[in-house]
């Protein structure tokens, strides 16, 4: 059997499981991380649960629910914390089948399972001051540094981590603007992107340090999701197969020139 074959073959087992699956099963719970928007990625309107159902969108909202949707899979939509979303994940019983925007940690990797990447995103420092300044501060110090409670920052390596932790990052930013730190660790282009989409409030002028490593976001399965293993192949199959219809490629072209980055 050729390597050709081979892959079809798992594909069509793939897809034909999960079809007997989502034709018996309860809907698969989609947990959607509801403290910070994370534009252009994952991002709503309103306060209701409704609202925000109404109004998710997003470049990586798109590709992976119309990866369940493609293939008939059901799925109800739930919004909690994102440090509930993992505690739920991570519950034989939890309320969490699947997220994503997701980044990998080794405690993570224990209770979940992850898909290809569906972006990488710039990590670094974002501070007050003149974004077109050709003067950039030195990398700041640790008690300088805040950032926002169940963020994974091991993608900062040896570089300072937060000392000060908000539970959103509209708290975290207006701890930055109050100057109870000089630095926001964060990936940088959704809070850029969530600024100009007026999704956080921010009066000042906002630059950053960039490091040098992308970090890496996935679509998260529970592995006590129903047919864990398959959905994460199933995930990585419509990605691929989407890269090669050029359906990715135009999800890039309306979500990132959009004005949202």
């Amino acid at each position: 059997m050729t390597n050709w074959v081979r892959r079809l073959t798992i594909v069509w087992l793939t897809m034909l499981s999960f079809q007997v699956w989502s034709a018996t099963s309860e809907p698969l719970n989609v947990c959607v991380g509801d403290g910070s928007p994370w534009p252009p990625y994952t991002y709503w309107q309103g306060e209701t649960r409704q609202q925000k159902a109404d109004t998710l969108t997003g470049y990586a909202t798109d590709l992976v629910l119309s990866a369940l949707e493609r293939n008939d899979i059901t799925y109800q939509l739930v919004f909690m914390p994102w440090a509930r979303v993992q505690h739920e994940l991570a519950r034989e019983s939890g309320r969490c089948d699947l997220t994503w925007d997701a980044s990998y940690k080794p405690e993570r990797a224990q209770y979940s399972r992850l898909t290809t990447p569906l972006y990488s995103i710039s990590l670094g420092y974002l501070y007050i001051g003149d974004p077109a300044a050709n003067v950039r501060p030195r990398l700041p110090v640790s008690d300088s540094v805040c950032g926002v409670n169940g963020y994974n920052y091991a993608g900062f390596g040896d570089n300072p981590k937060p000392r000060f932790e908000a539970n959103t990052l509209q708290q975290a930013l207006r701890m930055l603007e109050a100057g109870r730190c000089r630095f926001l660790a964060s990936e940088i282009e959704p809070v850029l992107g969530g600024i100009r989409l007026g999704l956080y409030q921010f009066s000042r002028d906002l630059a950053y340090i960039s490091l040098p490593n992308p970090k890496a976001f996935h679509a998260q399965v529970s592995r006590y999701a129903p047919q864990a293993n398959d959905l994460v192949a199933l995930i990585n199959t419509y990605i691929a197969s989407a890269a090669e219809r050029g359906e990715i490629e135009k999800l890039r072209q309306h979500y990132f020139q959009t004005g949202a980055l």
